[in-house]
């Protein structure tokens, strides 16, 4: 029987049997302020963000890609449970014993961290397996035997964590500090500093979905014209405005964080054996996770790396699918 694959991440959570992804929704729940009684998750409860009435209150239980609420975190995923219920696979096992469960934890994470993530899923009644993210993602992007070693770069909303993996073992990780949501915030500041424009977390990020970009030499021309409209409140007038953006404006957002990241990936490389980084030269590097989807990223990094940069397809799905 097909085991319930869970990828929790810090911005979102993605749960797939078989295959097939049944939810795909951010790590986020809304709870009345009073009772702690469930009101919305996902979707429903990212909407609420930043216009929540005074009742309700906003959670994250995954921060950095760790259990930061366990309470919260055990909310959120009875109720994703109950929402793919009627999807799940049936038999007397899971009748008399419960669903099985297969989880990717991160490989940076603490002994008491990864306690706390399996108390989660005891609590609510998973008989559950823990994974590593990166052997999970190695499971699925690779088909053969890879003898040399390879680094896979798993950008998240919060942190890129950059693992070394050889023959589909884990053997080394390093956290960076850097993710998509640090990006979203660089345009909310840039936004209001130089335009004097406030613009709402939502519309920040569906701009920087929209416009983020790396630019370099291959790339400038190609991007650089690409435009926007993104709606917000002007600080001064204090009346609603509509302002037209263009890629090439945002650079001066995507530019220092990218630089922040390149920062990290090199310092880890620094510290690797000689012999690791030169298997590592032949074997390449993947870049898995939603950030991995920036424009441009892969082939800067390819430029200041010096070996072969490639973006897993679906980036985003890749360990969930990986846990299958």
């Amino acid at each position: 029987m097909s085991k319930i694959a869970f990828d929790i991440g810090s911005t979102v959570t993605r749960v797939a049997v078989g295959g097939l992804v049944l939810f795909q929704q951010p790590t986020c729940l809304a709870l009345e302020r009073n009772s702690g009684a469930v009101m919305a998750i996902g979707d429903n409860a990212y909407s609420l963000l930043g216009k929540t009435a005074k009742q309700l209150t906003i959670h994250f239980p995954i921060s950095a890609g760790v259990v930061a609420d366990t309470a919260a975190l055990t909310k959120f995923l009875g109720q994703v449970i109950k929402k793919i219920q009627s999807e799940l696979p049936v038999n007397l096992t899971s009748l008399l014993l419960g669903h099985q469960a297969i989880v990717a934890y991160n490989p940076c994470s603490t002994a008491a961290q990864q306690s706390r993530l399996r108390a989660v899923f005891q609590e609510i009644g998973l008989r559950t397996q823990f994974v590593l993210s990166s052997e999970a993602v190695v499971a699925r992007s690779t088909k053969k035997n890879h003898s040399q070693s390879m680094c896979l770069v798993d950008i998240g909303g919060s942190t890129t964590i950059c693992s070394i993996v050889t023959n589909g073992s884990h053997v080394q990780s390093h956290t960076i500090p850097w993710g998509g949501i640090r990006l979203t915030e660089g345009i909310q500041r840039h936004l209001l500093r130089e335009e004097q424009f406030a613009v709402g977390w939502h519309e920040a990020e569906r701009l920087k979905r929209a416009l983020a970009a790396v630019f370099h030499s291959q790339t400038l021309a190609k991007y650089r014209d690409h435009k926007n409209v993104v709606r917000g409140q002007d600080i001064l007038t204090h009346v609603g405005k509509t302002l037209v953006v263009s890629r090439e404006q945002l650079a001066v957002v995507v530019e220092p964080q990218v630089a922040e990241f390149l920062a990290g990936v090199t310092e880890f490389f620094q510290v690797l054996p000689r012999e690791m980084v030169s298997s590592i030269l032949e074997g390449g590097v993947l870049l898995v996770g939603g950030g991995a989807q920036l424009p441009g990223l892969a082939e800067l990094l390819q430029e200041k790396l010096a070996c072969k940069v490639t973006t897993a397809k679906d980036p985003d799905l890749v360990c969930v699918r990986g846990l299958q």
